[in-house]
């Protein structure tokens, strides 16, 4: 399924209903997976409804409290680039400034 076809509510729904099936499947009640995240049942009430969005903070906890959290890894894993001069950048540039406007020598004939 891709996400970029999705609203933000949707994504919301998918994700909730992700990790209550990894819930299900891991045998955890509503009750123990708020207590091994350190969390209420309510937040986990509010993300399956979808009434509302949670914090991160709320969803962190409740994927460790599945034993998933190591799953956020490969959410925000750095692209792999290929580079065929070998010459690709491994740690990406403190910031990211404007790119100037490259003088290509080309002059209009009335800008002479």
């Amino acid at each position: 399924m891709s996400y970029n076809l999705l609203t933000d509510d949707e994504i919301l729904t998918d994700l909730a209903g992700k990790l209550d099936h990894i819930r299900r499947a891991k045998g955890l009640k509503d009750e123990e997976l708020a207590a091994k995240g350190g969390t209420s049942r309510f937040v986990l009430k509010k993300f399956r409804s979808g009434a509302g969005g949670i914090t991160l903070k709320s969803f962190i906890r409740l994927l460790r409290g599945l034993g998933e959290l190591d799953s956020l890894e490969s959410l925000l894993k750095p692209p792999d680039r290929y580079s065929p001069t070998g010459k690709h950048r491994e740690i990406p540039a403190q910031r990211v400034r404007d790119k100037k406007a490259e003088d290509t020598g080309f002059v209009w004939g009335e800008d002479r």
